[in-house]
Order: structure tokens, then sequence, then C-alpha cells
């Protein structure tokens, strides 16, 4: 665990920049108004979709279950308006590269109508699995980035000692999280206290970076009012970007590093975002399963740049023209920030449970400096990784179709942070190359599962027809043995029947 006195730790590389927060932190959050419709994905954890309980010409209520997981690494989803369920169709969702993905699109009614909200009597003496469950049926996700499942943090075997609420927002623009910590401080502080109850662990850490001004006393006010102070700090990061990453902020916080391959509870740690700390107060306070989330409109075509607490599903269109986009001088819109985003088609796109920001940029920001140059072998990009890779040998397997040695190089610890791309003096947009190793490698081993599969089919059913064979062989011997005792059996009865006959006659003849 921390000790209370222990200076904080350093990860290698990151970099230091400009944050253009303070022009959409500034405001207060602002209540989104009901959009005329949602499109709500059904596409949730690394591509885990959810099965739809609703069909075309229903009608919802707000908060009602209309997708159900169909395994265990899913969640059900729950309506955020009510209205009219439209249409279900596949098409482009806010996740990365825009997958296609079933959507269930609602047509908003005025009335806005709840459905019955289910809160739960827990307290203090709650087992930790009540909790977990009713994370999972309310809809609970990881909502800084990921969107892994929350239920599924608290099932590990391993004791967790500490579980750190991550507001350390690092991305360049991105506000969100520092303007809930400041409008829903004690949902925020609840929320961590039913985690820390789920995750059975010892204290919290909240992570918050250095440059958030009154941030830090205002937590503490409300941890020490709510009588927590003994189990529950805040902790001023350094402003580096990626402190705010999962691996990043437990080596400075713990002094530790997740292994390779590992995850945070092999050191006794369970990482959420602020935003799912207060998702898990309205779901366990109020009965309200997640249905919404803070979202920062920015970018250098908004006029009016803000925080809105924003029903899923809202069309990204919608939020620009309430923060008084130029839509006309908007090139490209990002969901996310500029190190780690990625780039909308069209802003008819509703909004998911992991969209922290959209960002829309002015064509004098979305263009290259520079073509595209060979790599020079600088090193700039080793220097600045936070993983401690080495970016360019990578780049160089990958390009030359290497993918084993990039997955032996360690491929699949990148972050995709953007750090190696931004200093890049040949720029070359690295990340990309790894996006694309990843994603081939995992098709690779996704198919040589299925061969794997198809080989142990295989070789079963050559062992079921053995075994049909050889048992098919006994039963003939069987019946063949059996046929055989028969004939003998016919020519005792027969040599007997002869002597009889022998003897009668003989009897006579004397």
């Amino acid at each position: 665990m921390v000790d209370k006195q222990q200076s904080l730790k350093h990860f290698h590389g990151g970099l230091v920049l400009k944050h253009h927060k303070r022009m959409s932190c500034e405001y207060q959050l602002m209540v989104a108004p009901a959009p005329a419709y949602v499109d709500i994905s059904l596409r949730l954890n690394r591509g885990h979709i959810a099965e739809s309980l609703v069909s075309i010409g229903d009608h919802v209520s707000k908060g009602q279950v209309i997708a159900k997981p169909v395994t265990e690494r899913g969640c059900y989803v729950h309506a955020s308006v009510s209205g009219q369920v439209a249409d279900i169709r596949h098409q482009a969702t806010a996740s990365p590269d825009a997958d296609v993905a079933p959507v269930i699109r609602i047509i908003c009614d005025p009335q806005q109508q709840w459905t019955e909200l289910r809160k739960p009597n827990f307290t203090a003496d709650t087992e930790p699995s009540a909790i977990i469950d009713f994370l999972q049926h309310s809809g609970i996700i990881g909502m800084g980035g990921a969107g892994f499942p929350a239920h599924l943090k608290y099932q590990s075997s391993k004791k967790i000692h500490t579980l750190i609420i991550n507001g350390a927002e690092c991305e360049p623009y991105i506000s969100c999280d520092e303007r809930l910590m400041l409008d829903y401080t004690t949902d925020m502080i609840n929320g961590s206290r039913w985690l820390m109850q789920a995750a059975n662990a010892e204290q919290v850490i909240i992570a918050i970076e250095d440059n958030m001004g009154g941030v830090r006393s205002l937590i503490q006010e409300h941890v020490q009012a709510a009588g927590l102070s003994a189990c529950m700090r805040v902790i001023k990061v350094p402003t580096i970007y990626p402190t705010g990453g999962e691996k990043q902020l437990i080596k400075v916080l713990m002094g530790q590093e997740v292994p390779s391959g590992g995850v945070p509870a092999d050191l006794g740690v369970i990482m959420q975002n602020v935003a799912t700390a207060k998702a898990v107060h309205d779901a366990i306070e109020t009965g309200q399963p997640n249905i919404e989330r803070v979202v920062t409109v920015t970018g250098d075509t908004v006029d009016e740049p803000r925080n809105y607490l924003t029903p899923i599903g809202t069309p990204i269109k919608h939020l620009l023209q309430l923060a008084k986009t130029d839509l006309a001088q908007t090139d490209k819109i990002v969901i996310g920030g500029p190190m780690m985003g990625y780039a909308m088609p069209h802003d008819e796109i509703g909004i998911d449970k992991t969209t922290n920001c959209i960002l829309a940029l002015a064509v004098e920001n979305t263009r290259k400096k520079a073509p595209e140059m060979p790599c020079i072998r600088c090193g700039d990009c080793v220097k600045v990784c936070p993983q401690e890779l080495l970016p360019q040998q990578l780049f160089w397997y990958i390009e030359g179709n290497n993918l084993e040695q990039a997955k032996q190089h360690h491929v699949f610890d990148c972050i995709e942070c953007g750090a190696c791309s931004w200093v890049c003096p040949s720029q070359i947009n690295l990340v990309d190359y790894y996006r694309y190793a990843k994603s081939e490698l995992a098709y690779l081993n996704y198919k040589e599962s299925k061969a794997q599969q198809a080989r142990e089919r295989f070789e079963h059913r050559e062992q079921r027809m053995q075994a049909v064979k050889a048992e098919r062989q006994a039963r003939r011997a069987r019946q063949a043995s059996r046929l055989k005792d028969k004939g003998k059996a016919k020519e005792e009865i027969s040599a007997v029947l002869q002597r009889i006959k022998s003897k009668q006659n003989q009897e006579q003849d004397g």
C-alpha cells in the first residue's frame, strides 16, 4: 500500500503538453436537453454485443432494460430516454474506428417517463457479491475509455488492498472528470465508498492532476464530512502525459509495475474512473442505471466549450449545436483527445458510455505539416515511451510484416498513447502501425484458435469413430462366440440323443 509519507514515483518518458482545458472547465456542468432521438449501441467491451429485448414499435421508459448480455463479459443496456423504438439496425458507433454494431434508435417523447427504479437496500454489511451483481445489472462499465465491465474487476480471486479512483485527466482539451469532481463531489465519494466495499479493499486513493486548482481541498472537505478520512485520500500527481494511463498511474502512486500481460489485480489494485464512481452512486443510492455521462464539447470551431451531462445515445451533432459549433468550418470530429482520440465519419453517431469528449477541429489543425519520411532511428520515440518499449524497432518489424517479432517485442504492451508519433521528426504515425499489428495478431490468433478447435473436433470424431468401430467388432465377436457356443451345444445334444437312440436299439435287439 501507499504510505501517507511516501513520495511519488516516476514512469519512463511522457510529454508535457498544453492542456487547453480552461475554456471548457470554467463553467458549471449543464444538463443537456433530450435530443429528438438517441442511438444506443449494443456494442460492449471489446466487441461483445448485447441481445435486444425490445422490438420496433415498442414504447420504452427511461431506465428500462432494453438489452441483456449474452456472455459474462457483457452488461445490461438501458433506455436513456422514454419514447418509441423506431429502428434496430447496424450502423457506425462511437467506438474506435467507428465500428459498425447493432443500434437501437428511440424517438424521444415529451413526457420522459421513468420506469420503476429498483433501489437496493445495501448497508455496510452487504456482501461484496451482491454489490458486484448489482453493478452488472445496472450497466456499469469503466467510463474512462476502455469500457471494461466494472463487475469483472471485482470477481478476481486475488486480495485487493487499494482502490484507485482515477481523476488524472492528462489528455489535452478533456475536462469532464475535473468538472464532475467539482459539481458532483459527494456522489463521486459515495460511489467510491461502495466500490471499496465491493473490492473489500483497505483504502481508496483519489488521484488528480496537480494543476486542478481547488479540486483537492474540495474533495478532502467532503471526505472528512463523510467520516472517511481514515481510508480515503486525495493525491496530486504530476501533469505529465500519460499519467492518467492505468499502468502509469499505478507506477506513480505505488512504485510498482503491472507485469507484461498482467492486470492491476496482480498487484492488489483496482482502478476506476471518477465517472464510474459517480455512476455507481446513482445506481445504488437512487436506483438509476448507467444511462448518462459527462461529455466535454470543445475544439477550434466551438464557440461555447462546455461540459454536458448527456443521455447515452445522444447524437454528436446535438451536442455540437448546443455548444454553438461552426459545423461549416469543422474539418474533423474526434471522440476523445488529440493524442488517443479517434475520428468519426459523421456527426449523426450517438455517444456511448466511454465518450468523454467531442473535439471539433478546423482544417489547419488536421493536416500534416510535412509528408511521412523514412525512419532515421533518432531514438526520440524511445525516450518518451511510457511503457519502455522500442517503438522504432517495432515499426521496422511491422513494416517488414514480421508480426511475430513485434509480438515478442511486446507490441501488446503498447497503450497507444501517441507520444512516439508526437515526437517523430519523420512524421510517421507510429501508433497506426501498432494498432494494425495488434489487430492482425489478434485475427491470426483467432484463426489459429478456430483451427485448433477444428483439429480437436476432428480428433474427437476420430476417437468416437474408433470407439464405435471397436464396439461393433466386439459385438460381432460376442455374437460369433454365442453362435459357436450354440453349435457346440447342438452337437452335444445330438450326440446324447444318438447315444440314447443306440442304447434303445440295443435293448430292443436283445
